[in-house]
C-alpha cells in the first residue's frame, strides 16, 4: 500500500478509501475529492484508449447525446447573451462530434479537438468543421483563445487535472466561458452506492470531483462559477436495468420474465426520484460553467 498522498486539488491530507479494479482510491477530507493514486502510466492509458470498445460506447448513445447537446447549446446561448460573447467555441474531447455538429447546425463557429485519431475523423465526418487530433496541453491553436471552451465528460480522464485546467484556461479569452461536465463524487447516488457507483471505472476515470473541489481547482486559475446543474440520465429503463443488477446481479435481459416485469414496474414507479435529486443538485453528474475573470 502506498502512503496516502496529499489531495491533488487542495493539497490537504487524504485517507485511503477503496481498491477498485486494482486501483487505489483516496478521498480528501477537506474538499471531498476522490482520485486514483498512484496514477497509471501514460503507456497504460494509451493502450486502454486504443481499445475499440471504449470508442464505440458513444455511438450507442447517439440519441441521448444529440438531445443533451441541444439543451447545452441553449444554456450556452443564454450565457453568451448575458456576457456579450460571440458564438465561437472550442470543444475539447469532442469524441464523435455530436455536440459540435449541433453547434455548427445552430450557427456557431465550432472547432473540435480529440486525442483519438479515429474519433477526430468521425467528428469531421459528422460535423463538417475543423477537428484537430492531438493533446490540448501540447498544442498551440491558431484561432485561440476562444469565447467559449467546452469539455464534456473529459476532466475525470485527465492524468494531471491541474495541467489540463491550465490548458483549458489558456485557450479561453478573459471574460469567456469554460463549460464542463463530470461525475459528482458526493451526489446522492455516489453516497448510496459507494464503491458500486458506476462512475468509478479506472483507468478511464481517474478523478471524481465534488462541486467544492472543482471550484477550488478552477479558482486557482481565475475562474468563477456562473452556472451549475446536476443530471443523472436515469429514466425508467435505466432504473429497471439498475435494479436488475442490484437485486439479481445480472443484466436485465438475463433475468426471468417475472423479475424483468418487477424491475420495469419499479423503474416506472420511481422515475420521479432522480428528477428530484437532480433538481436539488445532488445527482450522478454535474454540469458547471465558469467564467474567466476579465483582465
Amino acid at each position: 500500500m502506498h502512503p496516502a498522498p496529499a489531495c491533488e486539488v487542495c493539497s490537504t491530507p487524504t485517507r485511503f478509501w477503496a481498491v477498485i479494479e486494482s486501483y487505489n482510491h483516496y478521498r480528501c477530507g477537506h474538499c471531498g475529492h476522490l482520485f486514483v493514486h498512484p496514477r497509471p502510466s501514460q503507456e497504460t492509458l494509451d493502450a486502454f484508449y486504443m481499445g475499440g470498445r471504449y470508442y464505440d460506447k458513444a455511438e450507442a448513445e447517439q440519441d441521448r447525446l444529440l438531445r443533451e447537446a441541444a439543451q447545452r447549446l441553449r444554456r450556452l446561448d443564454r450565457l453568451c447573451l448575458r456576457f456579450g460573447l460571440t458564438r465561437r467555441m472550442l470543444d475539447v474531447g469532442c469524441a464523435s462530434g455530436y455536440f459540435i455538429k449541433q453547434a455548427v447546425d445552430a450557427g456557431w463557429q465550432a472547432t473540435g479537438i480529440d486525442r483519438s485519431v479515429t474519433l477526430a475523423q468521425r467528428a469531421r465526418e459528422h460535423a463538417a468543421t475543423l477537428v484537430i487530433d492531438g493533446i490540448l496541453e501540447e498544442l498551440d491553436l491558431a484561432d485561440s483563445p476562444y469565447p467559449v471552451v467546452t469539455a464534456w465528460e473529459v476532466v475525470e480522464h485527465a492524468r494531471d487535472p491541474r495541467t489540463f485546467f491550465s490548458a483549458l484556461v489558456k485557450n479561453t479569452v478573459p471574460g469567456g466561458l469554460l463549460a464542463l461536465s463530470t461525475p459528482l463524487a458526493n451526489g446522492i447516488p455516489a453516497r448510496m452506492l459507494g464503491t458500486k457507483f458506476p462512475m468509478l471505472i479506472p483507468p478511464e476515470h481517474l478523478s471524481l470531483f465534488t462541486r467544492r473541489s472543482i471550484n477550488l481547482l478552477a479558482s486557482g486559475f481565475g475562474l468563477e462559477e456562473v452556472s451549475y446543474r446536476s443530471f443523472s440520465n436515469l429514466g425508467p429503463a435505466s432504473l429497471a436495468s439498475g435494479f436488475a443488477k442490484l437485486i439479481f446481479r445480472r443484466n436485465i435481459d438475463q433475468v426471468s420474465a417475472a423479475g424483468r416485469a418487477a424491475c420495469r414496474l419499479a423503474g416506472w414507479a420511481l422515475a420521479w426520484v432522480p428528477m428530484a435529486v437532480d433538481g436539488a443538485g445532488w445527482g450522478s453528474e454535474m454540469e458547471i460553467v465558469f467564467r474567466r475573470k476579465p483582465q
